[in-house]
C-alpha cells in the first residue's frame, strides 16, 4: 500500500537554472541542488499517479524520477513552461491504451484548445500525437481513490489561476505555484496545511507583478500556519541553495528538483 508521496520534478522559473549564458555563482555552482528544471511535481497514492503542469522538461522530469504510469494531469495555467511539454504524454497513451485526463482551470479551455488543435483531431495515419480528454474544472474536488484533490484560486498578477489541495487520511498539502496573491477563500482552505509548497521568485526586495520574492513568501507562509512550507518556482537570484537554506526560519525549506514528500501512514495501516 502506497501512502501519499509528493516528488518535486522541477523547481525552477521559465529559465531553469543555470539560465543560459549566465556564469553566476550559482549557474555555476557544483551543488546539485543549484541545478532546477522548470516547476512541477509528481504525486502518488495507492493506485493514483498525477502530475502538476508538463514543463519543458517534461520527458528528462520522467526519466529521472523513472514515472511508470500518469492516471491525469492537473494544470495550473498556460504558460509555456508548465504546459510545453505536453507532447511527451504520447508516450503515456502508448503504454496505458487511454487519452490522457487533462484537468485544467474552465477560463483555459478555448486557448488549450486552440494551442493544442493538432493533438485534439483524429490523427493522419502513421502519426503519433498526444490524446487529451479535455477536463474543465468545475471548483468540485477531484477523486482518485482516497485522494482528494480540491482546486483553489491563485492570484498570479492579472491572471486567477489553479492552485491544488491534495488531502489523503486526513493529511494535507497545498500546491501554490506562480503566487503573487491569494483569495480569502484559499487562504482559510489551506491555513494550517500539513505541508505548503509556495512559489517564491528571488531573495531581492524587488517586487514582481505576478509573483512573490522571498520576502514576500515568507510573509505568506507565517499567515497560513503550515507545519512545513517548501519554496520552490525559483530563479538563480536565489542564491545559492545550502547559503540561502541556513538563513531561512525553521519550518521554511528551499524545494529541490528531486526531492520527495511523504505522508505518515494512517494508523493501523
Amino acid at each position: 500500500m502506497l501512502f501519499l508521496r509528493l516528488e518535486f520534478l522541477g523547481t525552477g522559473t521559465s529559465f531553469g537554472v543555470p539560465e543560459i549564458g549566465c556564469n553566476c555563482a550559482v549557474c555555476t555552482s557544483p551543488d546539485p541542488r543549484d541545478r532546477r528544471w522548470r516547476s512541477s511535481i509528481w504525486v502518488a497514492h495507492d493506485d493514483a499517479s498525477l502530475v502538476v503542469d508538463a514543463t519543458p522538461d517534461f520527458r528528462e522530469q520522467c526519466l529521472r524520477s523513472r514515472l511508470p504510469r500518469l492516471d491525469a494531469l492537473l494544470l495550473t495555467h498556460l504558460h509555456a513552461d508548465h504546459i510545453f511539454g505536453l507532447d511527451d504524454v504520447r508516450k503515456y497513451n502508448y503504454l496505458q491504451q487511454m487519452a490522457m485526463p487533462v484537468h485544467l482551470p474552465p477560463q483555459y479551455e478555448a486557448r488549450f484548445r486552440a494551442i493544442f488543435h493538432y493533438a485534439l483531431a483524429e490523427p493522419p495515419p502513421g502519426l503519433t500525437r498526444p490524446r487529451f480528454d479535455v477536463l474543465p474544472l468545475d471548483g468540485a474536488p477531484l477523486r482518485f481513490g482516497d485522494l482528494e484533490v480540491q482546486p483553489v484560486a491563485v492570484e498570479h498578477g492579472a491572471e486567477t489561476i489553479a492552485g491544488y489541495l491534495f488531502s489523503a487520511h486526513g493529511w494535507r498539502c497545498a500546491y501554490l505555484t506562480d503566487c503573487k496573491e491569494l483569495p480569502p477563500a484559499t487562504k482559510a482552505a489551506v491555513h494550517g496545511v500539513d505541508v505548503l509548497i509556495l512559489g517564491a521568485l528571488w531573495d531581492l526586495p524587488r517586487r514582481h507583478a505576478g509573483h512573490l520574492n522571498l520576502a514576500e513568501a515568507l510573509e505568506l507562509a507565517a499567515e497560513l500556519a503550515p507545519r512545513q512550507t517548501y519554496l520552490t518556482h525559483l530563479t538563480h537570484m536565489m542564491g545559492r541553495h545550502a547559503e540561502t537554506q541556513a538563513r531561512l526560519p525553521p519550518g521554511v525549506a528551499l524545494a529541490h528538483d528531486g526531492l520527495v514528500v511523504t505522508a505518515p501512514a494512517p494508523n493501523g495501516r
